[in-house]
């Protein structure tokens, strides 16, 4: 590999603006990129589906073997414009007033530098998909509604985890709930009692829902309380949301039936009504520690020095939807660290590691 080259290309992708739903500008970078790499590249044109103005990226490098994916997603959080990186004793920052953006981007500099690398040294590789995804940092919608009917490999690499050499092979289900409740408008110092205070009952929904680790297997949070009006008036509406986490689909049931049935009960006793919906962001999976894809990719980490940690996550990503879809997926680290705060930083060692991996993967 070239490492000076694969610096700059890091440095040029995190300089390229691309929170989630703005995705445009990179999207059209990725795509100059492929095609100097002689890649066949499409579009996927999902983004309107959900508000983006970008969209996925699917591209074939041709090889001799069974062909692997290597998926990546291209949107960040903000703040992610202005990026203006910096290099410090190996280790990039950035200027402290915005993200980094080595989520996702730091991921796809190692595999767009793995396949240069490949391509200008003529390496015999095995065939070599790309998914590039929009808009995973807000409900992982780019692999969901990518199109896998264009996906030839039955084996992916999502590059979208944190330690290099920690191997992702089993996540969580993993459900939203938004709840709506209804009170009664009334004046709050003429007639309060003709009221039915929204806000209150909402408080009263929020402090008995347990937040947190809930048990060794499952997490909850409560977010986003919106109750918007004067104070003259007695809140009539009020909305919140739920999100649960487990690595057991029974648990989880149980811990939304649970939040919903505690729900009802308060609005009830309330005078109030309420309403709610659901949305699956995904399901749990795990792909078995004796799959091909995991003692390759482990094997390849040990060649350079790197000690395999295969573990699970509640957190969510790409790899979800692509083994939904069929394919035995991991989800490798890269060495992002701090992410989705402005203390975000990267080794650059880890980025020449991650690389390396990869080249031992596709070449060998």
């Amino acid at each position: 590999m070239n490492k000076e080259r694969l610096l700059q290309r890091f440095l040029q992708y995190v300089t390229c603006a691309s929170e989630t739903y703005q995705e445009r500008e990179f999207c059209i970078m990725m795509e100059e990129e492929l095609t100097s790499l002689g890649l066949h590249w499409e579009r996927q044109e999902i983004g309107e589906m959900f508000g983006s103005n970008g969209w996925n990226l699917h591209a074939i490098l041709p090889g001799t073997g069974a062909p692997l994916l290597l998926c990546a997603h291209m949107d960040t959080v903000a703040p992610g414009y202005g990026i203006s990186p910096i290099l410090r004793d190996g280790v990039i920052y950035s200027d402290g007033t915005t993200i980094l953006g080595s989520d996702d981007k730091a991921g796809i500099a190692a595999a767009m530098e793995a396949v240069q690398t490949i391509v200008e040294k003529g390496l015999p590789h095995r065939p070599i998909e790309f998914l590039l995804t929009i808009c995973e940092e807000n409900g992982i919608l780019g692999s969901k509604y990518a199109d896998y009917s264009k996906i030839i490999s039955k084996e992916a690499i999502v590059l979208d985890n944190e330690d290099v050499g920690h191997l992702v092979n089993q996540a969580a289900a993993y459900m939203k709930i938004h709840f709506s409740i209804q009170g009664k408008r009334a004046h709050a110092g003429v007639s309060p009692e003709k009221g039915i205070h929204a806000l209150k009952a909402v408080a009263e929904c929020i402090s008995g829902i347990e937040c947190g680790r809930v048990s060794e297997i499952s997490v909850v949070n409560v977010a986003n309380l919106l109750c918007p009006g004067q104070t003259n008036i007695v809140p009539e509406k009020a909305d919140f949301d739920v999100e649960v986490r487990s690595y057991e689909e029974e648990e989880l049931q149980s811990i939304v039936q649970n939040i919903c049935g505690h729900v009802e009960k308060v609005c009830q006793a309330w005078g109030a009504k309420f309403c709610k919906t659901e949305n699956r962001v995904s399901n749990a999976f795990c792909i078995p520690v004796t799959a091909p894809i995991i003692e390759k990719t482990c094997e390849a980490m040990r060649s350079i020095g790197i000690t395999p940690v295969i573990e699970q996550t509640l957190g969510g990503s790409d790899i979800t939807w692509l083994v939904e879809n069929g394919l035995a997926a991991i989800n490798i680290g890269v060495g992002m660290q701090e992410v989705h705060g402005c203390k975000e930083h990267i080794l650059f060692e880890d980025m020449i590691s991650t690389t390396e991996v990869l080249l031992r993967v596709l070449t060998t």
